[in-house]
Parts: C-alpha cells; structure tokens; sequence
C-alpha cells in the first residue's frame, strides 16, 4: 500500500471514530441551546450606554471635537495623538504605519505618567471606553440578536473542523469568547441562565496542554509532577527561582504571588518557543508585573536547563519539520509549513512555533474530542444530560439538580479515561455547578 493510501485510510478512520460523531454532538448542542436570561441583558445594554455616554463626555472634554467613533478607533483620533499631541510611536502596524490598538494605550500611559502626567487620564478613558464598547457590541447587543423568541435560548453555530490546531470553535454569537472576570463589570456569564430546578454544570480539563507537553517531550520532572498529583507551577518555581518545592508552595512567602504570576505566563509558553521581549510582554500586559529583558532571558535559560528534555524536544521537533516541511501529531494529523525553510526570520519563526504548539493544541483537541465521543455514547440513556457549551476544554452542561452526582460521575469518567494506550499520565476533569454560568462552585472529588 503506497504511503498516500496508508495517510488516506488513516484520516478516513481519523474521521469515523472522532470526527463525525463531534458533529454530531456539536449538533445536539446547537439543538439544546443555551438558556439566557434576556430581561437581565436588556437591564444590562443600557447600563452599558449610560457608561459609555459618560466615558465619551469625559474624552470630548478633554480632546475638544475630534472625531472619536465608538471606540476611539478613528483616523482623526490617531492624527489627534501623534501629529497634533506629537506622542512617540510605541508600536506600528503590519504596514508600518503608528499604531493605536489596546496596547499602545497602554505603554502611551506608561509613557505620559513619566513625561506628560497631564494626558495620563486620556489613556485610561479610552481603555475604559473600548472594553465598555466591546461588552456591548459583542456581548449584549450580540447575544440579543441571536436570541430565538420561540425557545428563550440563543443557538449558536459550532465547527469541529475550522481551526489549523483542531480546536473547535462557534459563531453566530461567538459564545465561547467570555470575558474574563476582571475585564467584566457587568458579569457576562450571568447572562447564562439555568431553567427552573435545574443547575448549569461544568467539567473543565485542568491544564491539560501542560499534561499533553508533558507527554511529547518526556521531562522526567514535569511527568513525575503529575504522575504524583503535584503542583506543576510549584514545580517550574523551584526550577527557575531555585527555591525548595515546599517553599514555592509557600503561600506565605512575600515572593509567591509575583512568582506563582509569573510561572503561570511562563509555563503555558514553555512550550511554544518563548523569547526574551515576548515573556516581558506577556507579564507586562497580561499579568501585570514588569521584568527587564535580562530578567526575563534569565527566567527562560532557567527553565531550559532545569527541565532540559523540553529544551532537547523542541530542538528535535523544529529540525524534524524543517526537514519534512510538516509536523505530524501522536494520532496522526498532519499541518503543512510551507515557510518552516524561509529566509525570512519571521516567516520562519511562526512556522517554528507553529511546529512546536501543534502537536499539543492538537492532541490537546483529540482528547477532548475522544471524550466527547463517549459522552455521546452515553446521552441515550441519559435523555436528562444537555450539552449546551463547549470552551476551550470545558464542556457545559444543563442537568435537573437532582442528577448532579450521577452526571458528575458520568462525564469524569469519559473525561479522564485514558485516550489512546501510549498516553502515561493522568488526566484530571474539575467539576462546578450552579445556577448561573457566572457563579459555579467548584465540586470537590
């Protein structure tokens, strides 16, 4: 059997025992629906219009009558701030031009607070105003457009099959792009509404691209962790801040909250080709925390010397694809990188890090896929479990309160049973249910 028969005959198998039955079930998803609670999205529309009445008014006052449109987006507003204000360019677009997304307001305030403190507020406002504007088109007016009148529920559109990582993903609203708690002043997730003497359940995959990275590159450390039920971030601690693992789980350390921060950002980039300037990013922007290049050289050449089969895989995985132009997964799904051999850094550098990140994003996928498969297998006899939500490795549900054990039970099982014989370490499905999406308590068990 020629090579490209043997590639065709796997996906075809690929497809029958993954694929199509995760359509089927993005189906029954579709047709359950996701329960809202539409007077509470009305109430919270023109809350948001009041505010963003009111951030607008504070702009106008300070900027006089320049063209600011609903996010502060606007040419003119740009002209405003570096032709008529002559701020420094912080950061340019893909053609070069001055930037003025989220993050140049931000490094601009940095820079104001230092040199001009008199524009600092201006900053502020219009972060404030872009994340009101946001919650709003996206989120409010989003979910209402969609919202079908005959069943109170909004139905969005699910695709099992639209991402190179094979990452699932919906539109029609876009349902699985929440905000985060933080960056939500009006709580978004409340807008997910169990029916009457029903609870919302949740059954999340705990770090589960760490596990599946754990798996590729074999880093005695990192497997043992999980293999013993350890703490991964206290783990990589000790490894780049030579402390005791007993002391990076010391809550009491004056150091623990920076550093527990700080290894979070670092291990879901370990393994994704982290460099110097893109770390300092990352806290910077993410996390809050601000570290020096230097720092951040010496977090990363830590972290590589101390779990070193890491730094040997990527190593292996990069000049595996370069040679082969392609990188194949565990299971057998393949992505093309055509520019993996450029002579353009760029180009090269994406394709070197899409080498490394597919092989866990995509086994990553196929797991959760593989669990839903028995998921579905078990729906018939459990005509009461209603898929209504799939986020990224969290799969939603509404269930009657009184079959809350038994689908906890049930879907922990087809969640953390091992997915294809190879696979050695453990997997670990945490449960929360309640009565809202945004206020799920965490199960113990």
């Amino acid at each position: 059997m020629s090579k490209v028969l043997q590639f065709a005959c796997h996906f075809f198998a690929v497809c029958v025992s993954s694929n199509t039955p995760t359509a089927v079930y993005l189906g029954i998803m579709k047709h359950n629906g996701v329960p809202v609670d539409a007077d509470l999205m009305k109430s919270r529309q023109q809350e948001a219009e009041q505010q963003m009445q009111r951030i607008r008014n504070e702009i106008i006052m300070l900027i006089g009558d320049v063209e600011i449109g609903a996010n502060c987006g606007t040419k003119a507003f740009e002209d405003y701030l570096y032709q008529t204000l002559k701020l420094p360019v912080m950061k340019v677009t893909a053609s070069n031009k001055e930037a003025a997304d989220d993050a140049s307001m931000i490094m601009l305030k940095e820079w104001c607070d230092a040199n001009r403190p008199e524009l600092s507020s201006l900053f502020t406002l219009v972060q404030e105003c872009r994340k009101w504007s946001k919650i709003k088109s996206t989120y409010i007016d989003g979910y209402l457009k969609y919202l079908n009148s005959a069943t109170g529920r909004i139905h969005p559109d699910f695709f099992a099959l639209s991402t190179e990582t094979g990452r699932m993903n919906c539109k029609t609203p876009k349902a699985q792009n929440l905000p985060r708690k933080s960056n939500d002043p009006i709580r978004v997730r409340n807008f997910i509404k169990a029916p009457e003497d029903h609870l919302i359940l949740s059954l999340d995959f705990s770090q589960i691209e760490l596990r599946v990275g754990a798996f590729y590159c074999r880093d005695r450390t990192m497997m043992e962790t999980y293999k013993n039920g350890g703490d991964i971030h206290a783990a990589t601690t000790s490894v780049i801040f030579s402390c005791t693992y007993e002391e990076a789980q010391d809550k009491h350390r004056k150091e623990y909250k920076e550093q527990r921060t700080i290894v979070k950002n670092v291990n879901f980039g370990t393994f994704y080709g982290l460099f110097p300037k893109g770390l300092q990013s990352t806290l910077k922007f993410k996390a809050g925390v601000e570290k020096s290049v230097d720092e951040c050289e010496a977090i990363i050449r830590n972290l590589k010397s101390g779990y070193s089969a890491l730094t040997t895989w990527q190593e292996e995985t990069k000049r595996d694809a370069a040679g082969k132009m392609y990188i194949e997964t565990w299971l057998g799904r393949r992505r093309y990188l055509s520019n993996i051999r450029s002579e353009n850094w760029g180009l090269k550098s994406f394709a070197e890090r899409c080498a490394l990140n597919t092989p866990i994003q995509v086994t990553a996928a196929d797991i959760l896929k593989l669990a839903i498969v028995r998921i579905l297998e078990g729906l018939p006899s459990r005509p009461w479990l209603k898929p209504i939500l799939q986020i990224h490795d969290e799969l939603t549900f509404i269930i009657p309160k009184e079959k809350l054990n038994e689908a906890v039970i049930f879907i922990r099982e087809c969640m953390e049973q091992q997915p294809f014989p190879e696979f050695d370490l453990p997997l670990v499905a945490e449960a929360s249910a309640g009565e809202s999406f945004g206020n799920l308590e965490e199960l113990e068990g």
